[in-house]
């Protein structure tokens, strides 16, 4: 075996000064009220009147139509439907969930190291 430290890689490397960058991470959390979790998706109807355009072979029917499709136990889906006007906001406070859930894991995994530092809860 040899006498040399092993390094640790980039991924699992530990930083030096967990609690300053928990501080950084916790200032670049957005808004909490402007989160949405789920996905926006779009969808096309036929109405089933044979005389309209969508009735039409390679007519992609009425729509588009958006809903915010979230899964909340196995199994059950809610579907809420989003109007036009208000797709680009849902899809921002979408995002926002998104970095907020990389951002909170990140977190974590800081407060772990402290935890194993024993300096979590001020101690050392």
């Amino acid at each position: 075996m040899s006498d040399t430290p092993r390094r640790r890689s980039k991924t699992t490397a530990r930083p030096k000064r967990p609690v300053a960058a928990r501080e950084r991470l916790l200032a670049r959390l957005p808004d909490l009220r402007l989160l949405l979790r789920g996905s926006l998706v779009s969808r096309y109807r036929r109405c089933g009147r044979a005389s309209c355009h969508c009735a039409a072979e390679g007519d992609p029917g009425h729509g588009p139509a958006y809903y915010l499709m979230v899964s909340v136990a196995p199994g059950k889906t809610l579907q809420v439907y989003v109007p036009g006007d208000q797709k680009a906001a849902v899809e921002s406070w979408i995002q926002n969930f998104h970095a907020a859930r990389e951002t909170l894991e990140r977190i974590s995994t800081l407060n772990r190291e402290l935890l194993r530092r024993g300096v979590l809860f001020g101690g050392d």
